[in-house]
């Protein structure tokens, strides 16, 4: 209700009293942990500031939390492909030389190296993205983690021994996030053993607005999104697993000097990203039928 130079007040929403909050016993509270004492809050006032001092402490743990992982080794980024295997994620062979002879021995790969870093780091977050996590076999690529990716600490065997252990396990503080495009039929690929160990969110196409680091190509993308509806789309598709993403309509105001150059790179991107592969749609059956009367090819000409 009001700042001073060494309180404030707070009132209480129930019966709309006005209490003086100390900065001093907040300090003290929040340094001797008191909400948590039994027997520390004695007098009405108390309360209020150990609440306080509790909600002091609770924001400074979020933000420790929510701290930037960017350009740290806790965030590594994954991209997935057809060829990607089980020795490439998790353990492979490797070979070293020495003198005139070949060395063959078996090494941890990227998961398993986070795995081990997390573990010993129990207190902070690790997080590994693969992206195009459909592109891979991915039944083939994690093997027993299959099991350990839901049994998060309980220890599996290996096909390869490191510092002579087949043993590995994967922490409750390594997050493996994996991206995938609904639109490639490869999903098809993620078997129900897999999918059940993780949770799904859905990123559906939206209308953007301009801020201060992008502009959002507006009347571009509402023409578009005209193509993805029951009538155009063939019945063979879900609507929602083949329209264009708003990332095609958006333009980074740090690539432009001013409207008439946004305006070239709306039209660039129009003609060289959305065009082409909605002409493939097309080709491929995704698209059907017309629009106002207009073949959706014609449509698509004119976008």
């Amino acid at each position: 209700m009001e700042i001073t130079d060494s309180s404030f007040k707070v009132k209480t929403l129930k019966t709309e009293k006005v209490y003086p909050a100390s900065f001093a016993r907040i300090i003290s509270y929040y340094e001797d942990e008191k909400w948590s004492k039994v027997g520390t809050i004695k007098w009405g006032n108390d309360s209020y500031e150990a609440a306080l001092a509790k909600y002091v402490q609770e924001q400074l743990e979020l933000e420790e939390q929510v701290e930037t992982l960017k350009n740290t080794e806790r965030l590594r980024i994954l991209q997935f492909h057809p060829s990607y295997t089980y020795e490439d994620f998790v353990r492979g062979i490797s070979t070293d030389t020495n003198g005139a002879s070949i060395i063959y021995k078996a090494t941890n790969r990227i998961l398993v190296d986070m795995a081990d870093k997390a573990t010993l780091d129990p207190t902070r977050n690790y997080i590994l993205i693969l992206d195009e996590i459909n592109r891979a076999n991915l039944s083939s690529v994690l093997g027993e983690l299959i099991y350990a990716l839901e049994y998060r600490g309980r220890e599996v065997e290996s096909m390869y021994a490191v510092n002579n252990s087949n043993k590995i396990s994967l922490p409750e503080n390594l997050y493996i996030i994996g991206t995938m495009n609904t639109a490639d039929r490869s999903v098809g690929h993620i078997d129900y053993a897999i999918r059940r160990r993780f949770a799904f969110v859905d990123l559906l196409p939206e209308k953007l607005i301009d801020n201060d680091e992008i502009w959002f190509n507006t009347n571009g993308y509402e023409k578009v999104e005209r193509l993805f509806n029951r009538n155009n789309v063939s019945n063979e598709f879900d609507v929602n697993d083949v329209q264009l993403g708003h990332s095609y309509f958006i333009v980074k105001k740090k690539d432009t000097l001013d409207a008439h150059t946004r305006d070239e790179l709306f039209k660039l991107k129009m003609n060289y990203e959305i065009k082409p592969i909605l002409h493939e749609y097309v080709k491929d059956g995704v698209l059907i039928g017309k629009i106002d009367e207009v073949e959706v090819s014609a449509y698509i000409d004119n976008l």
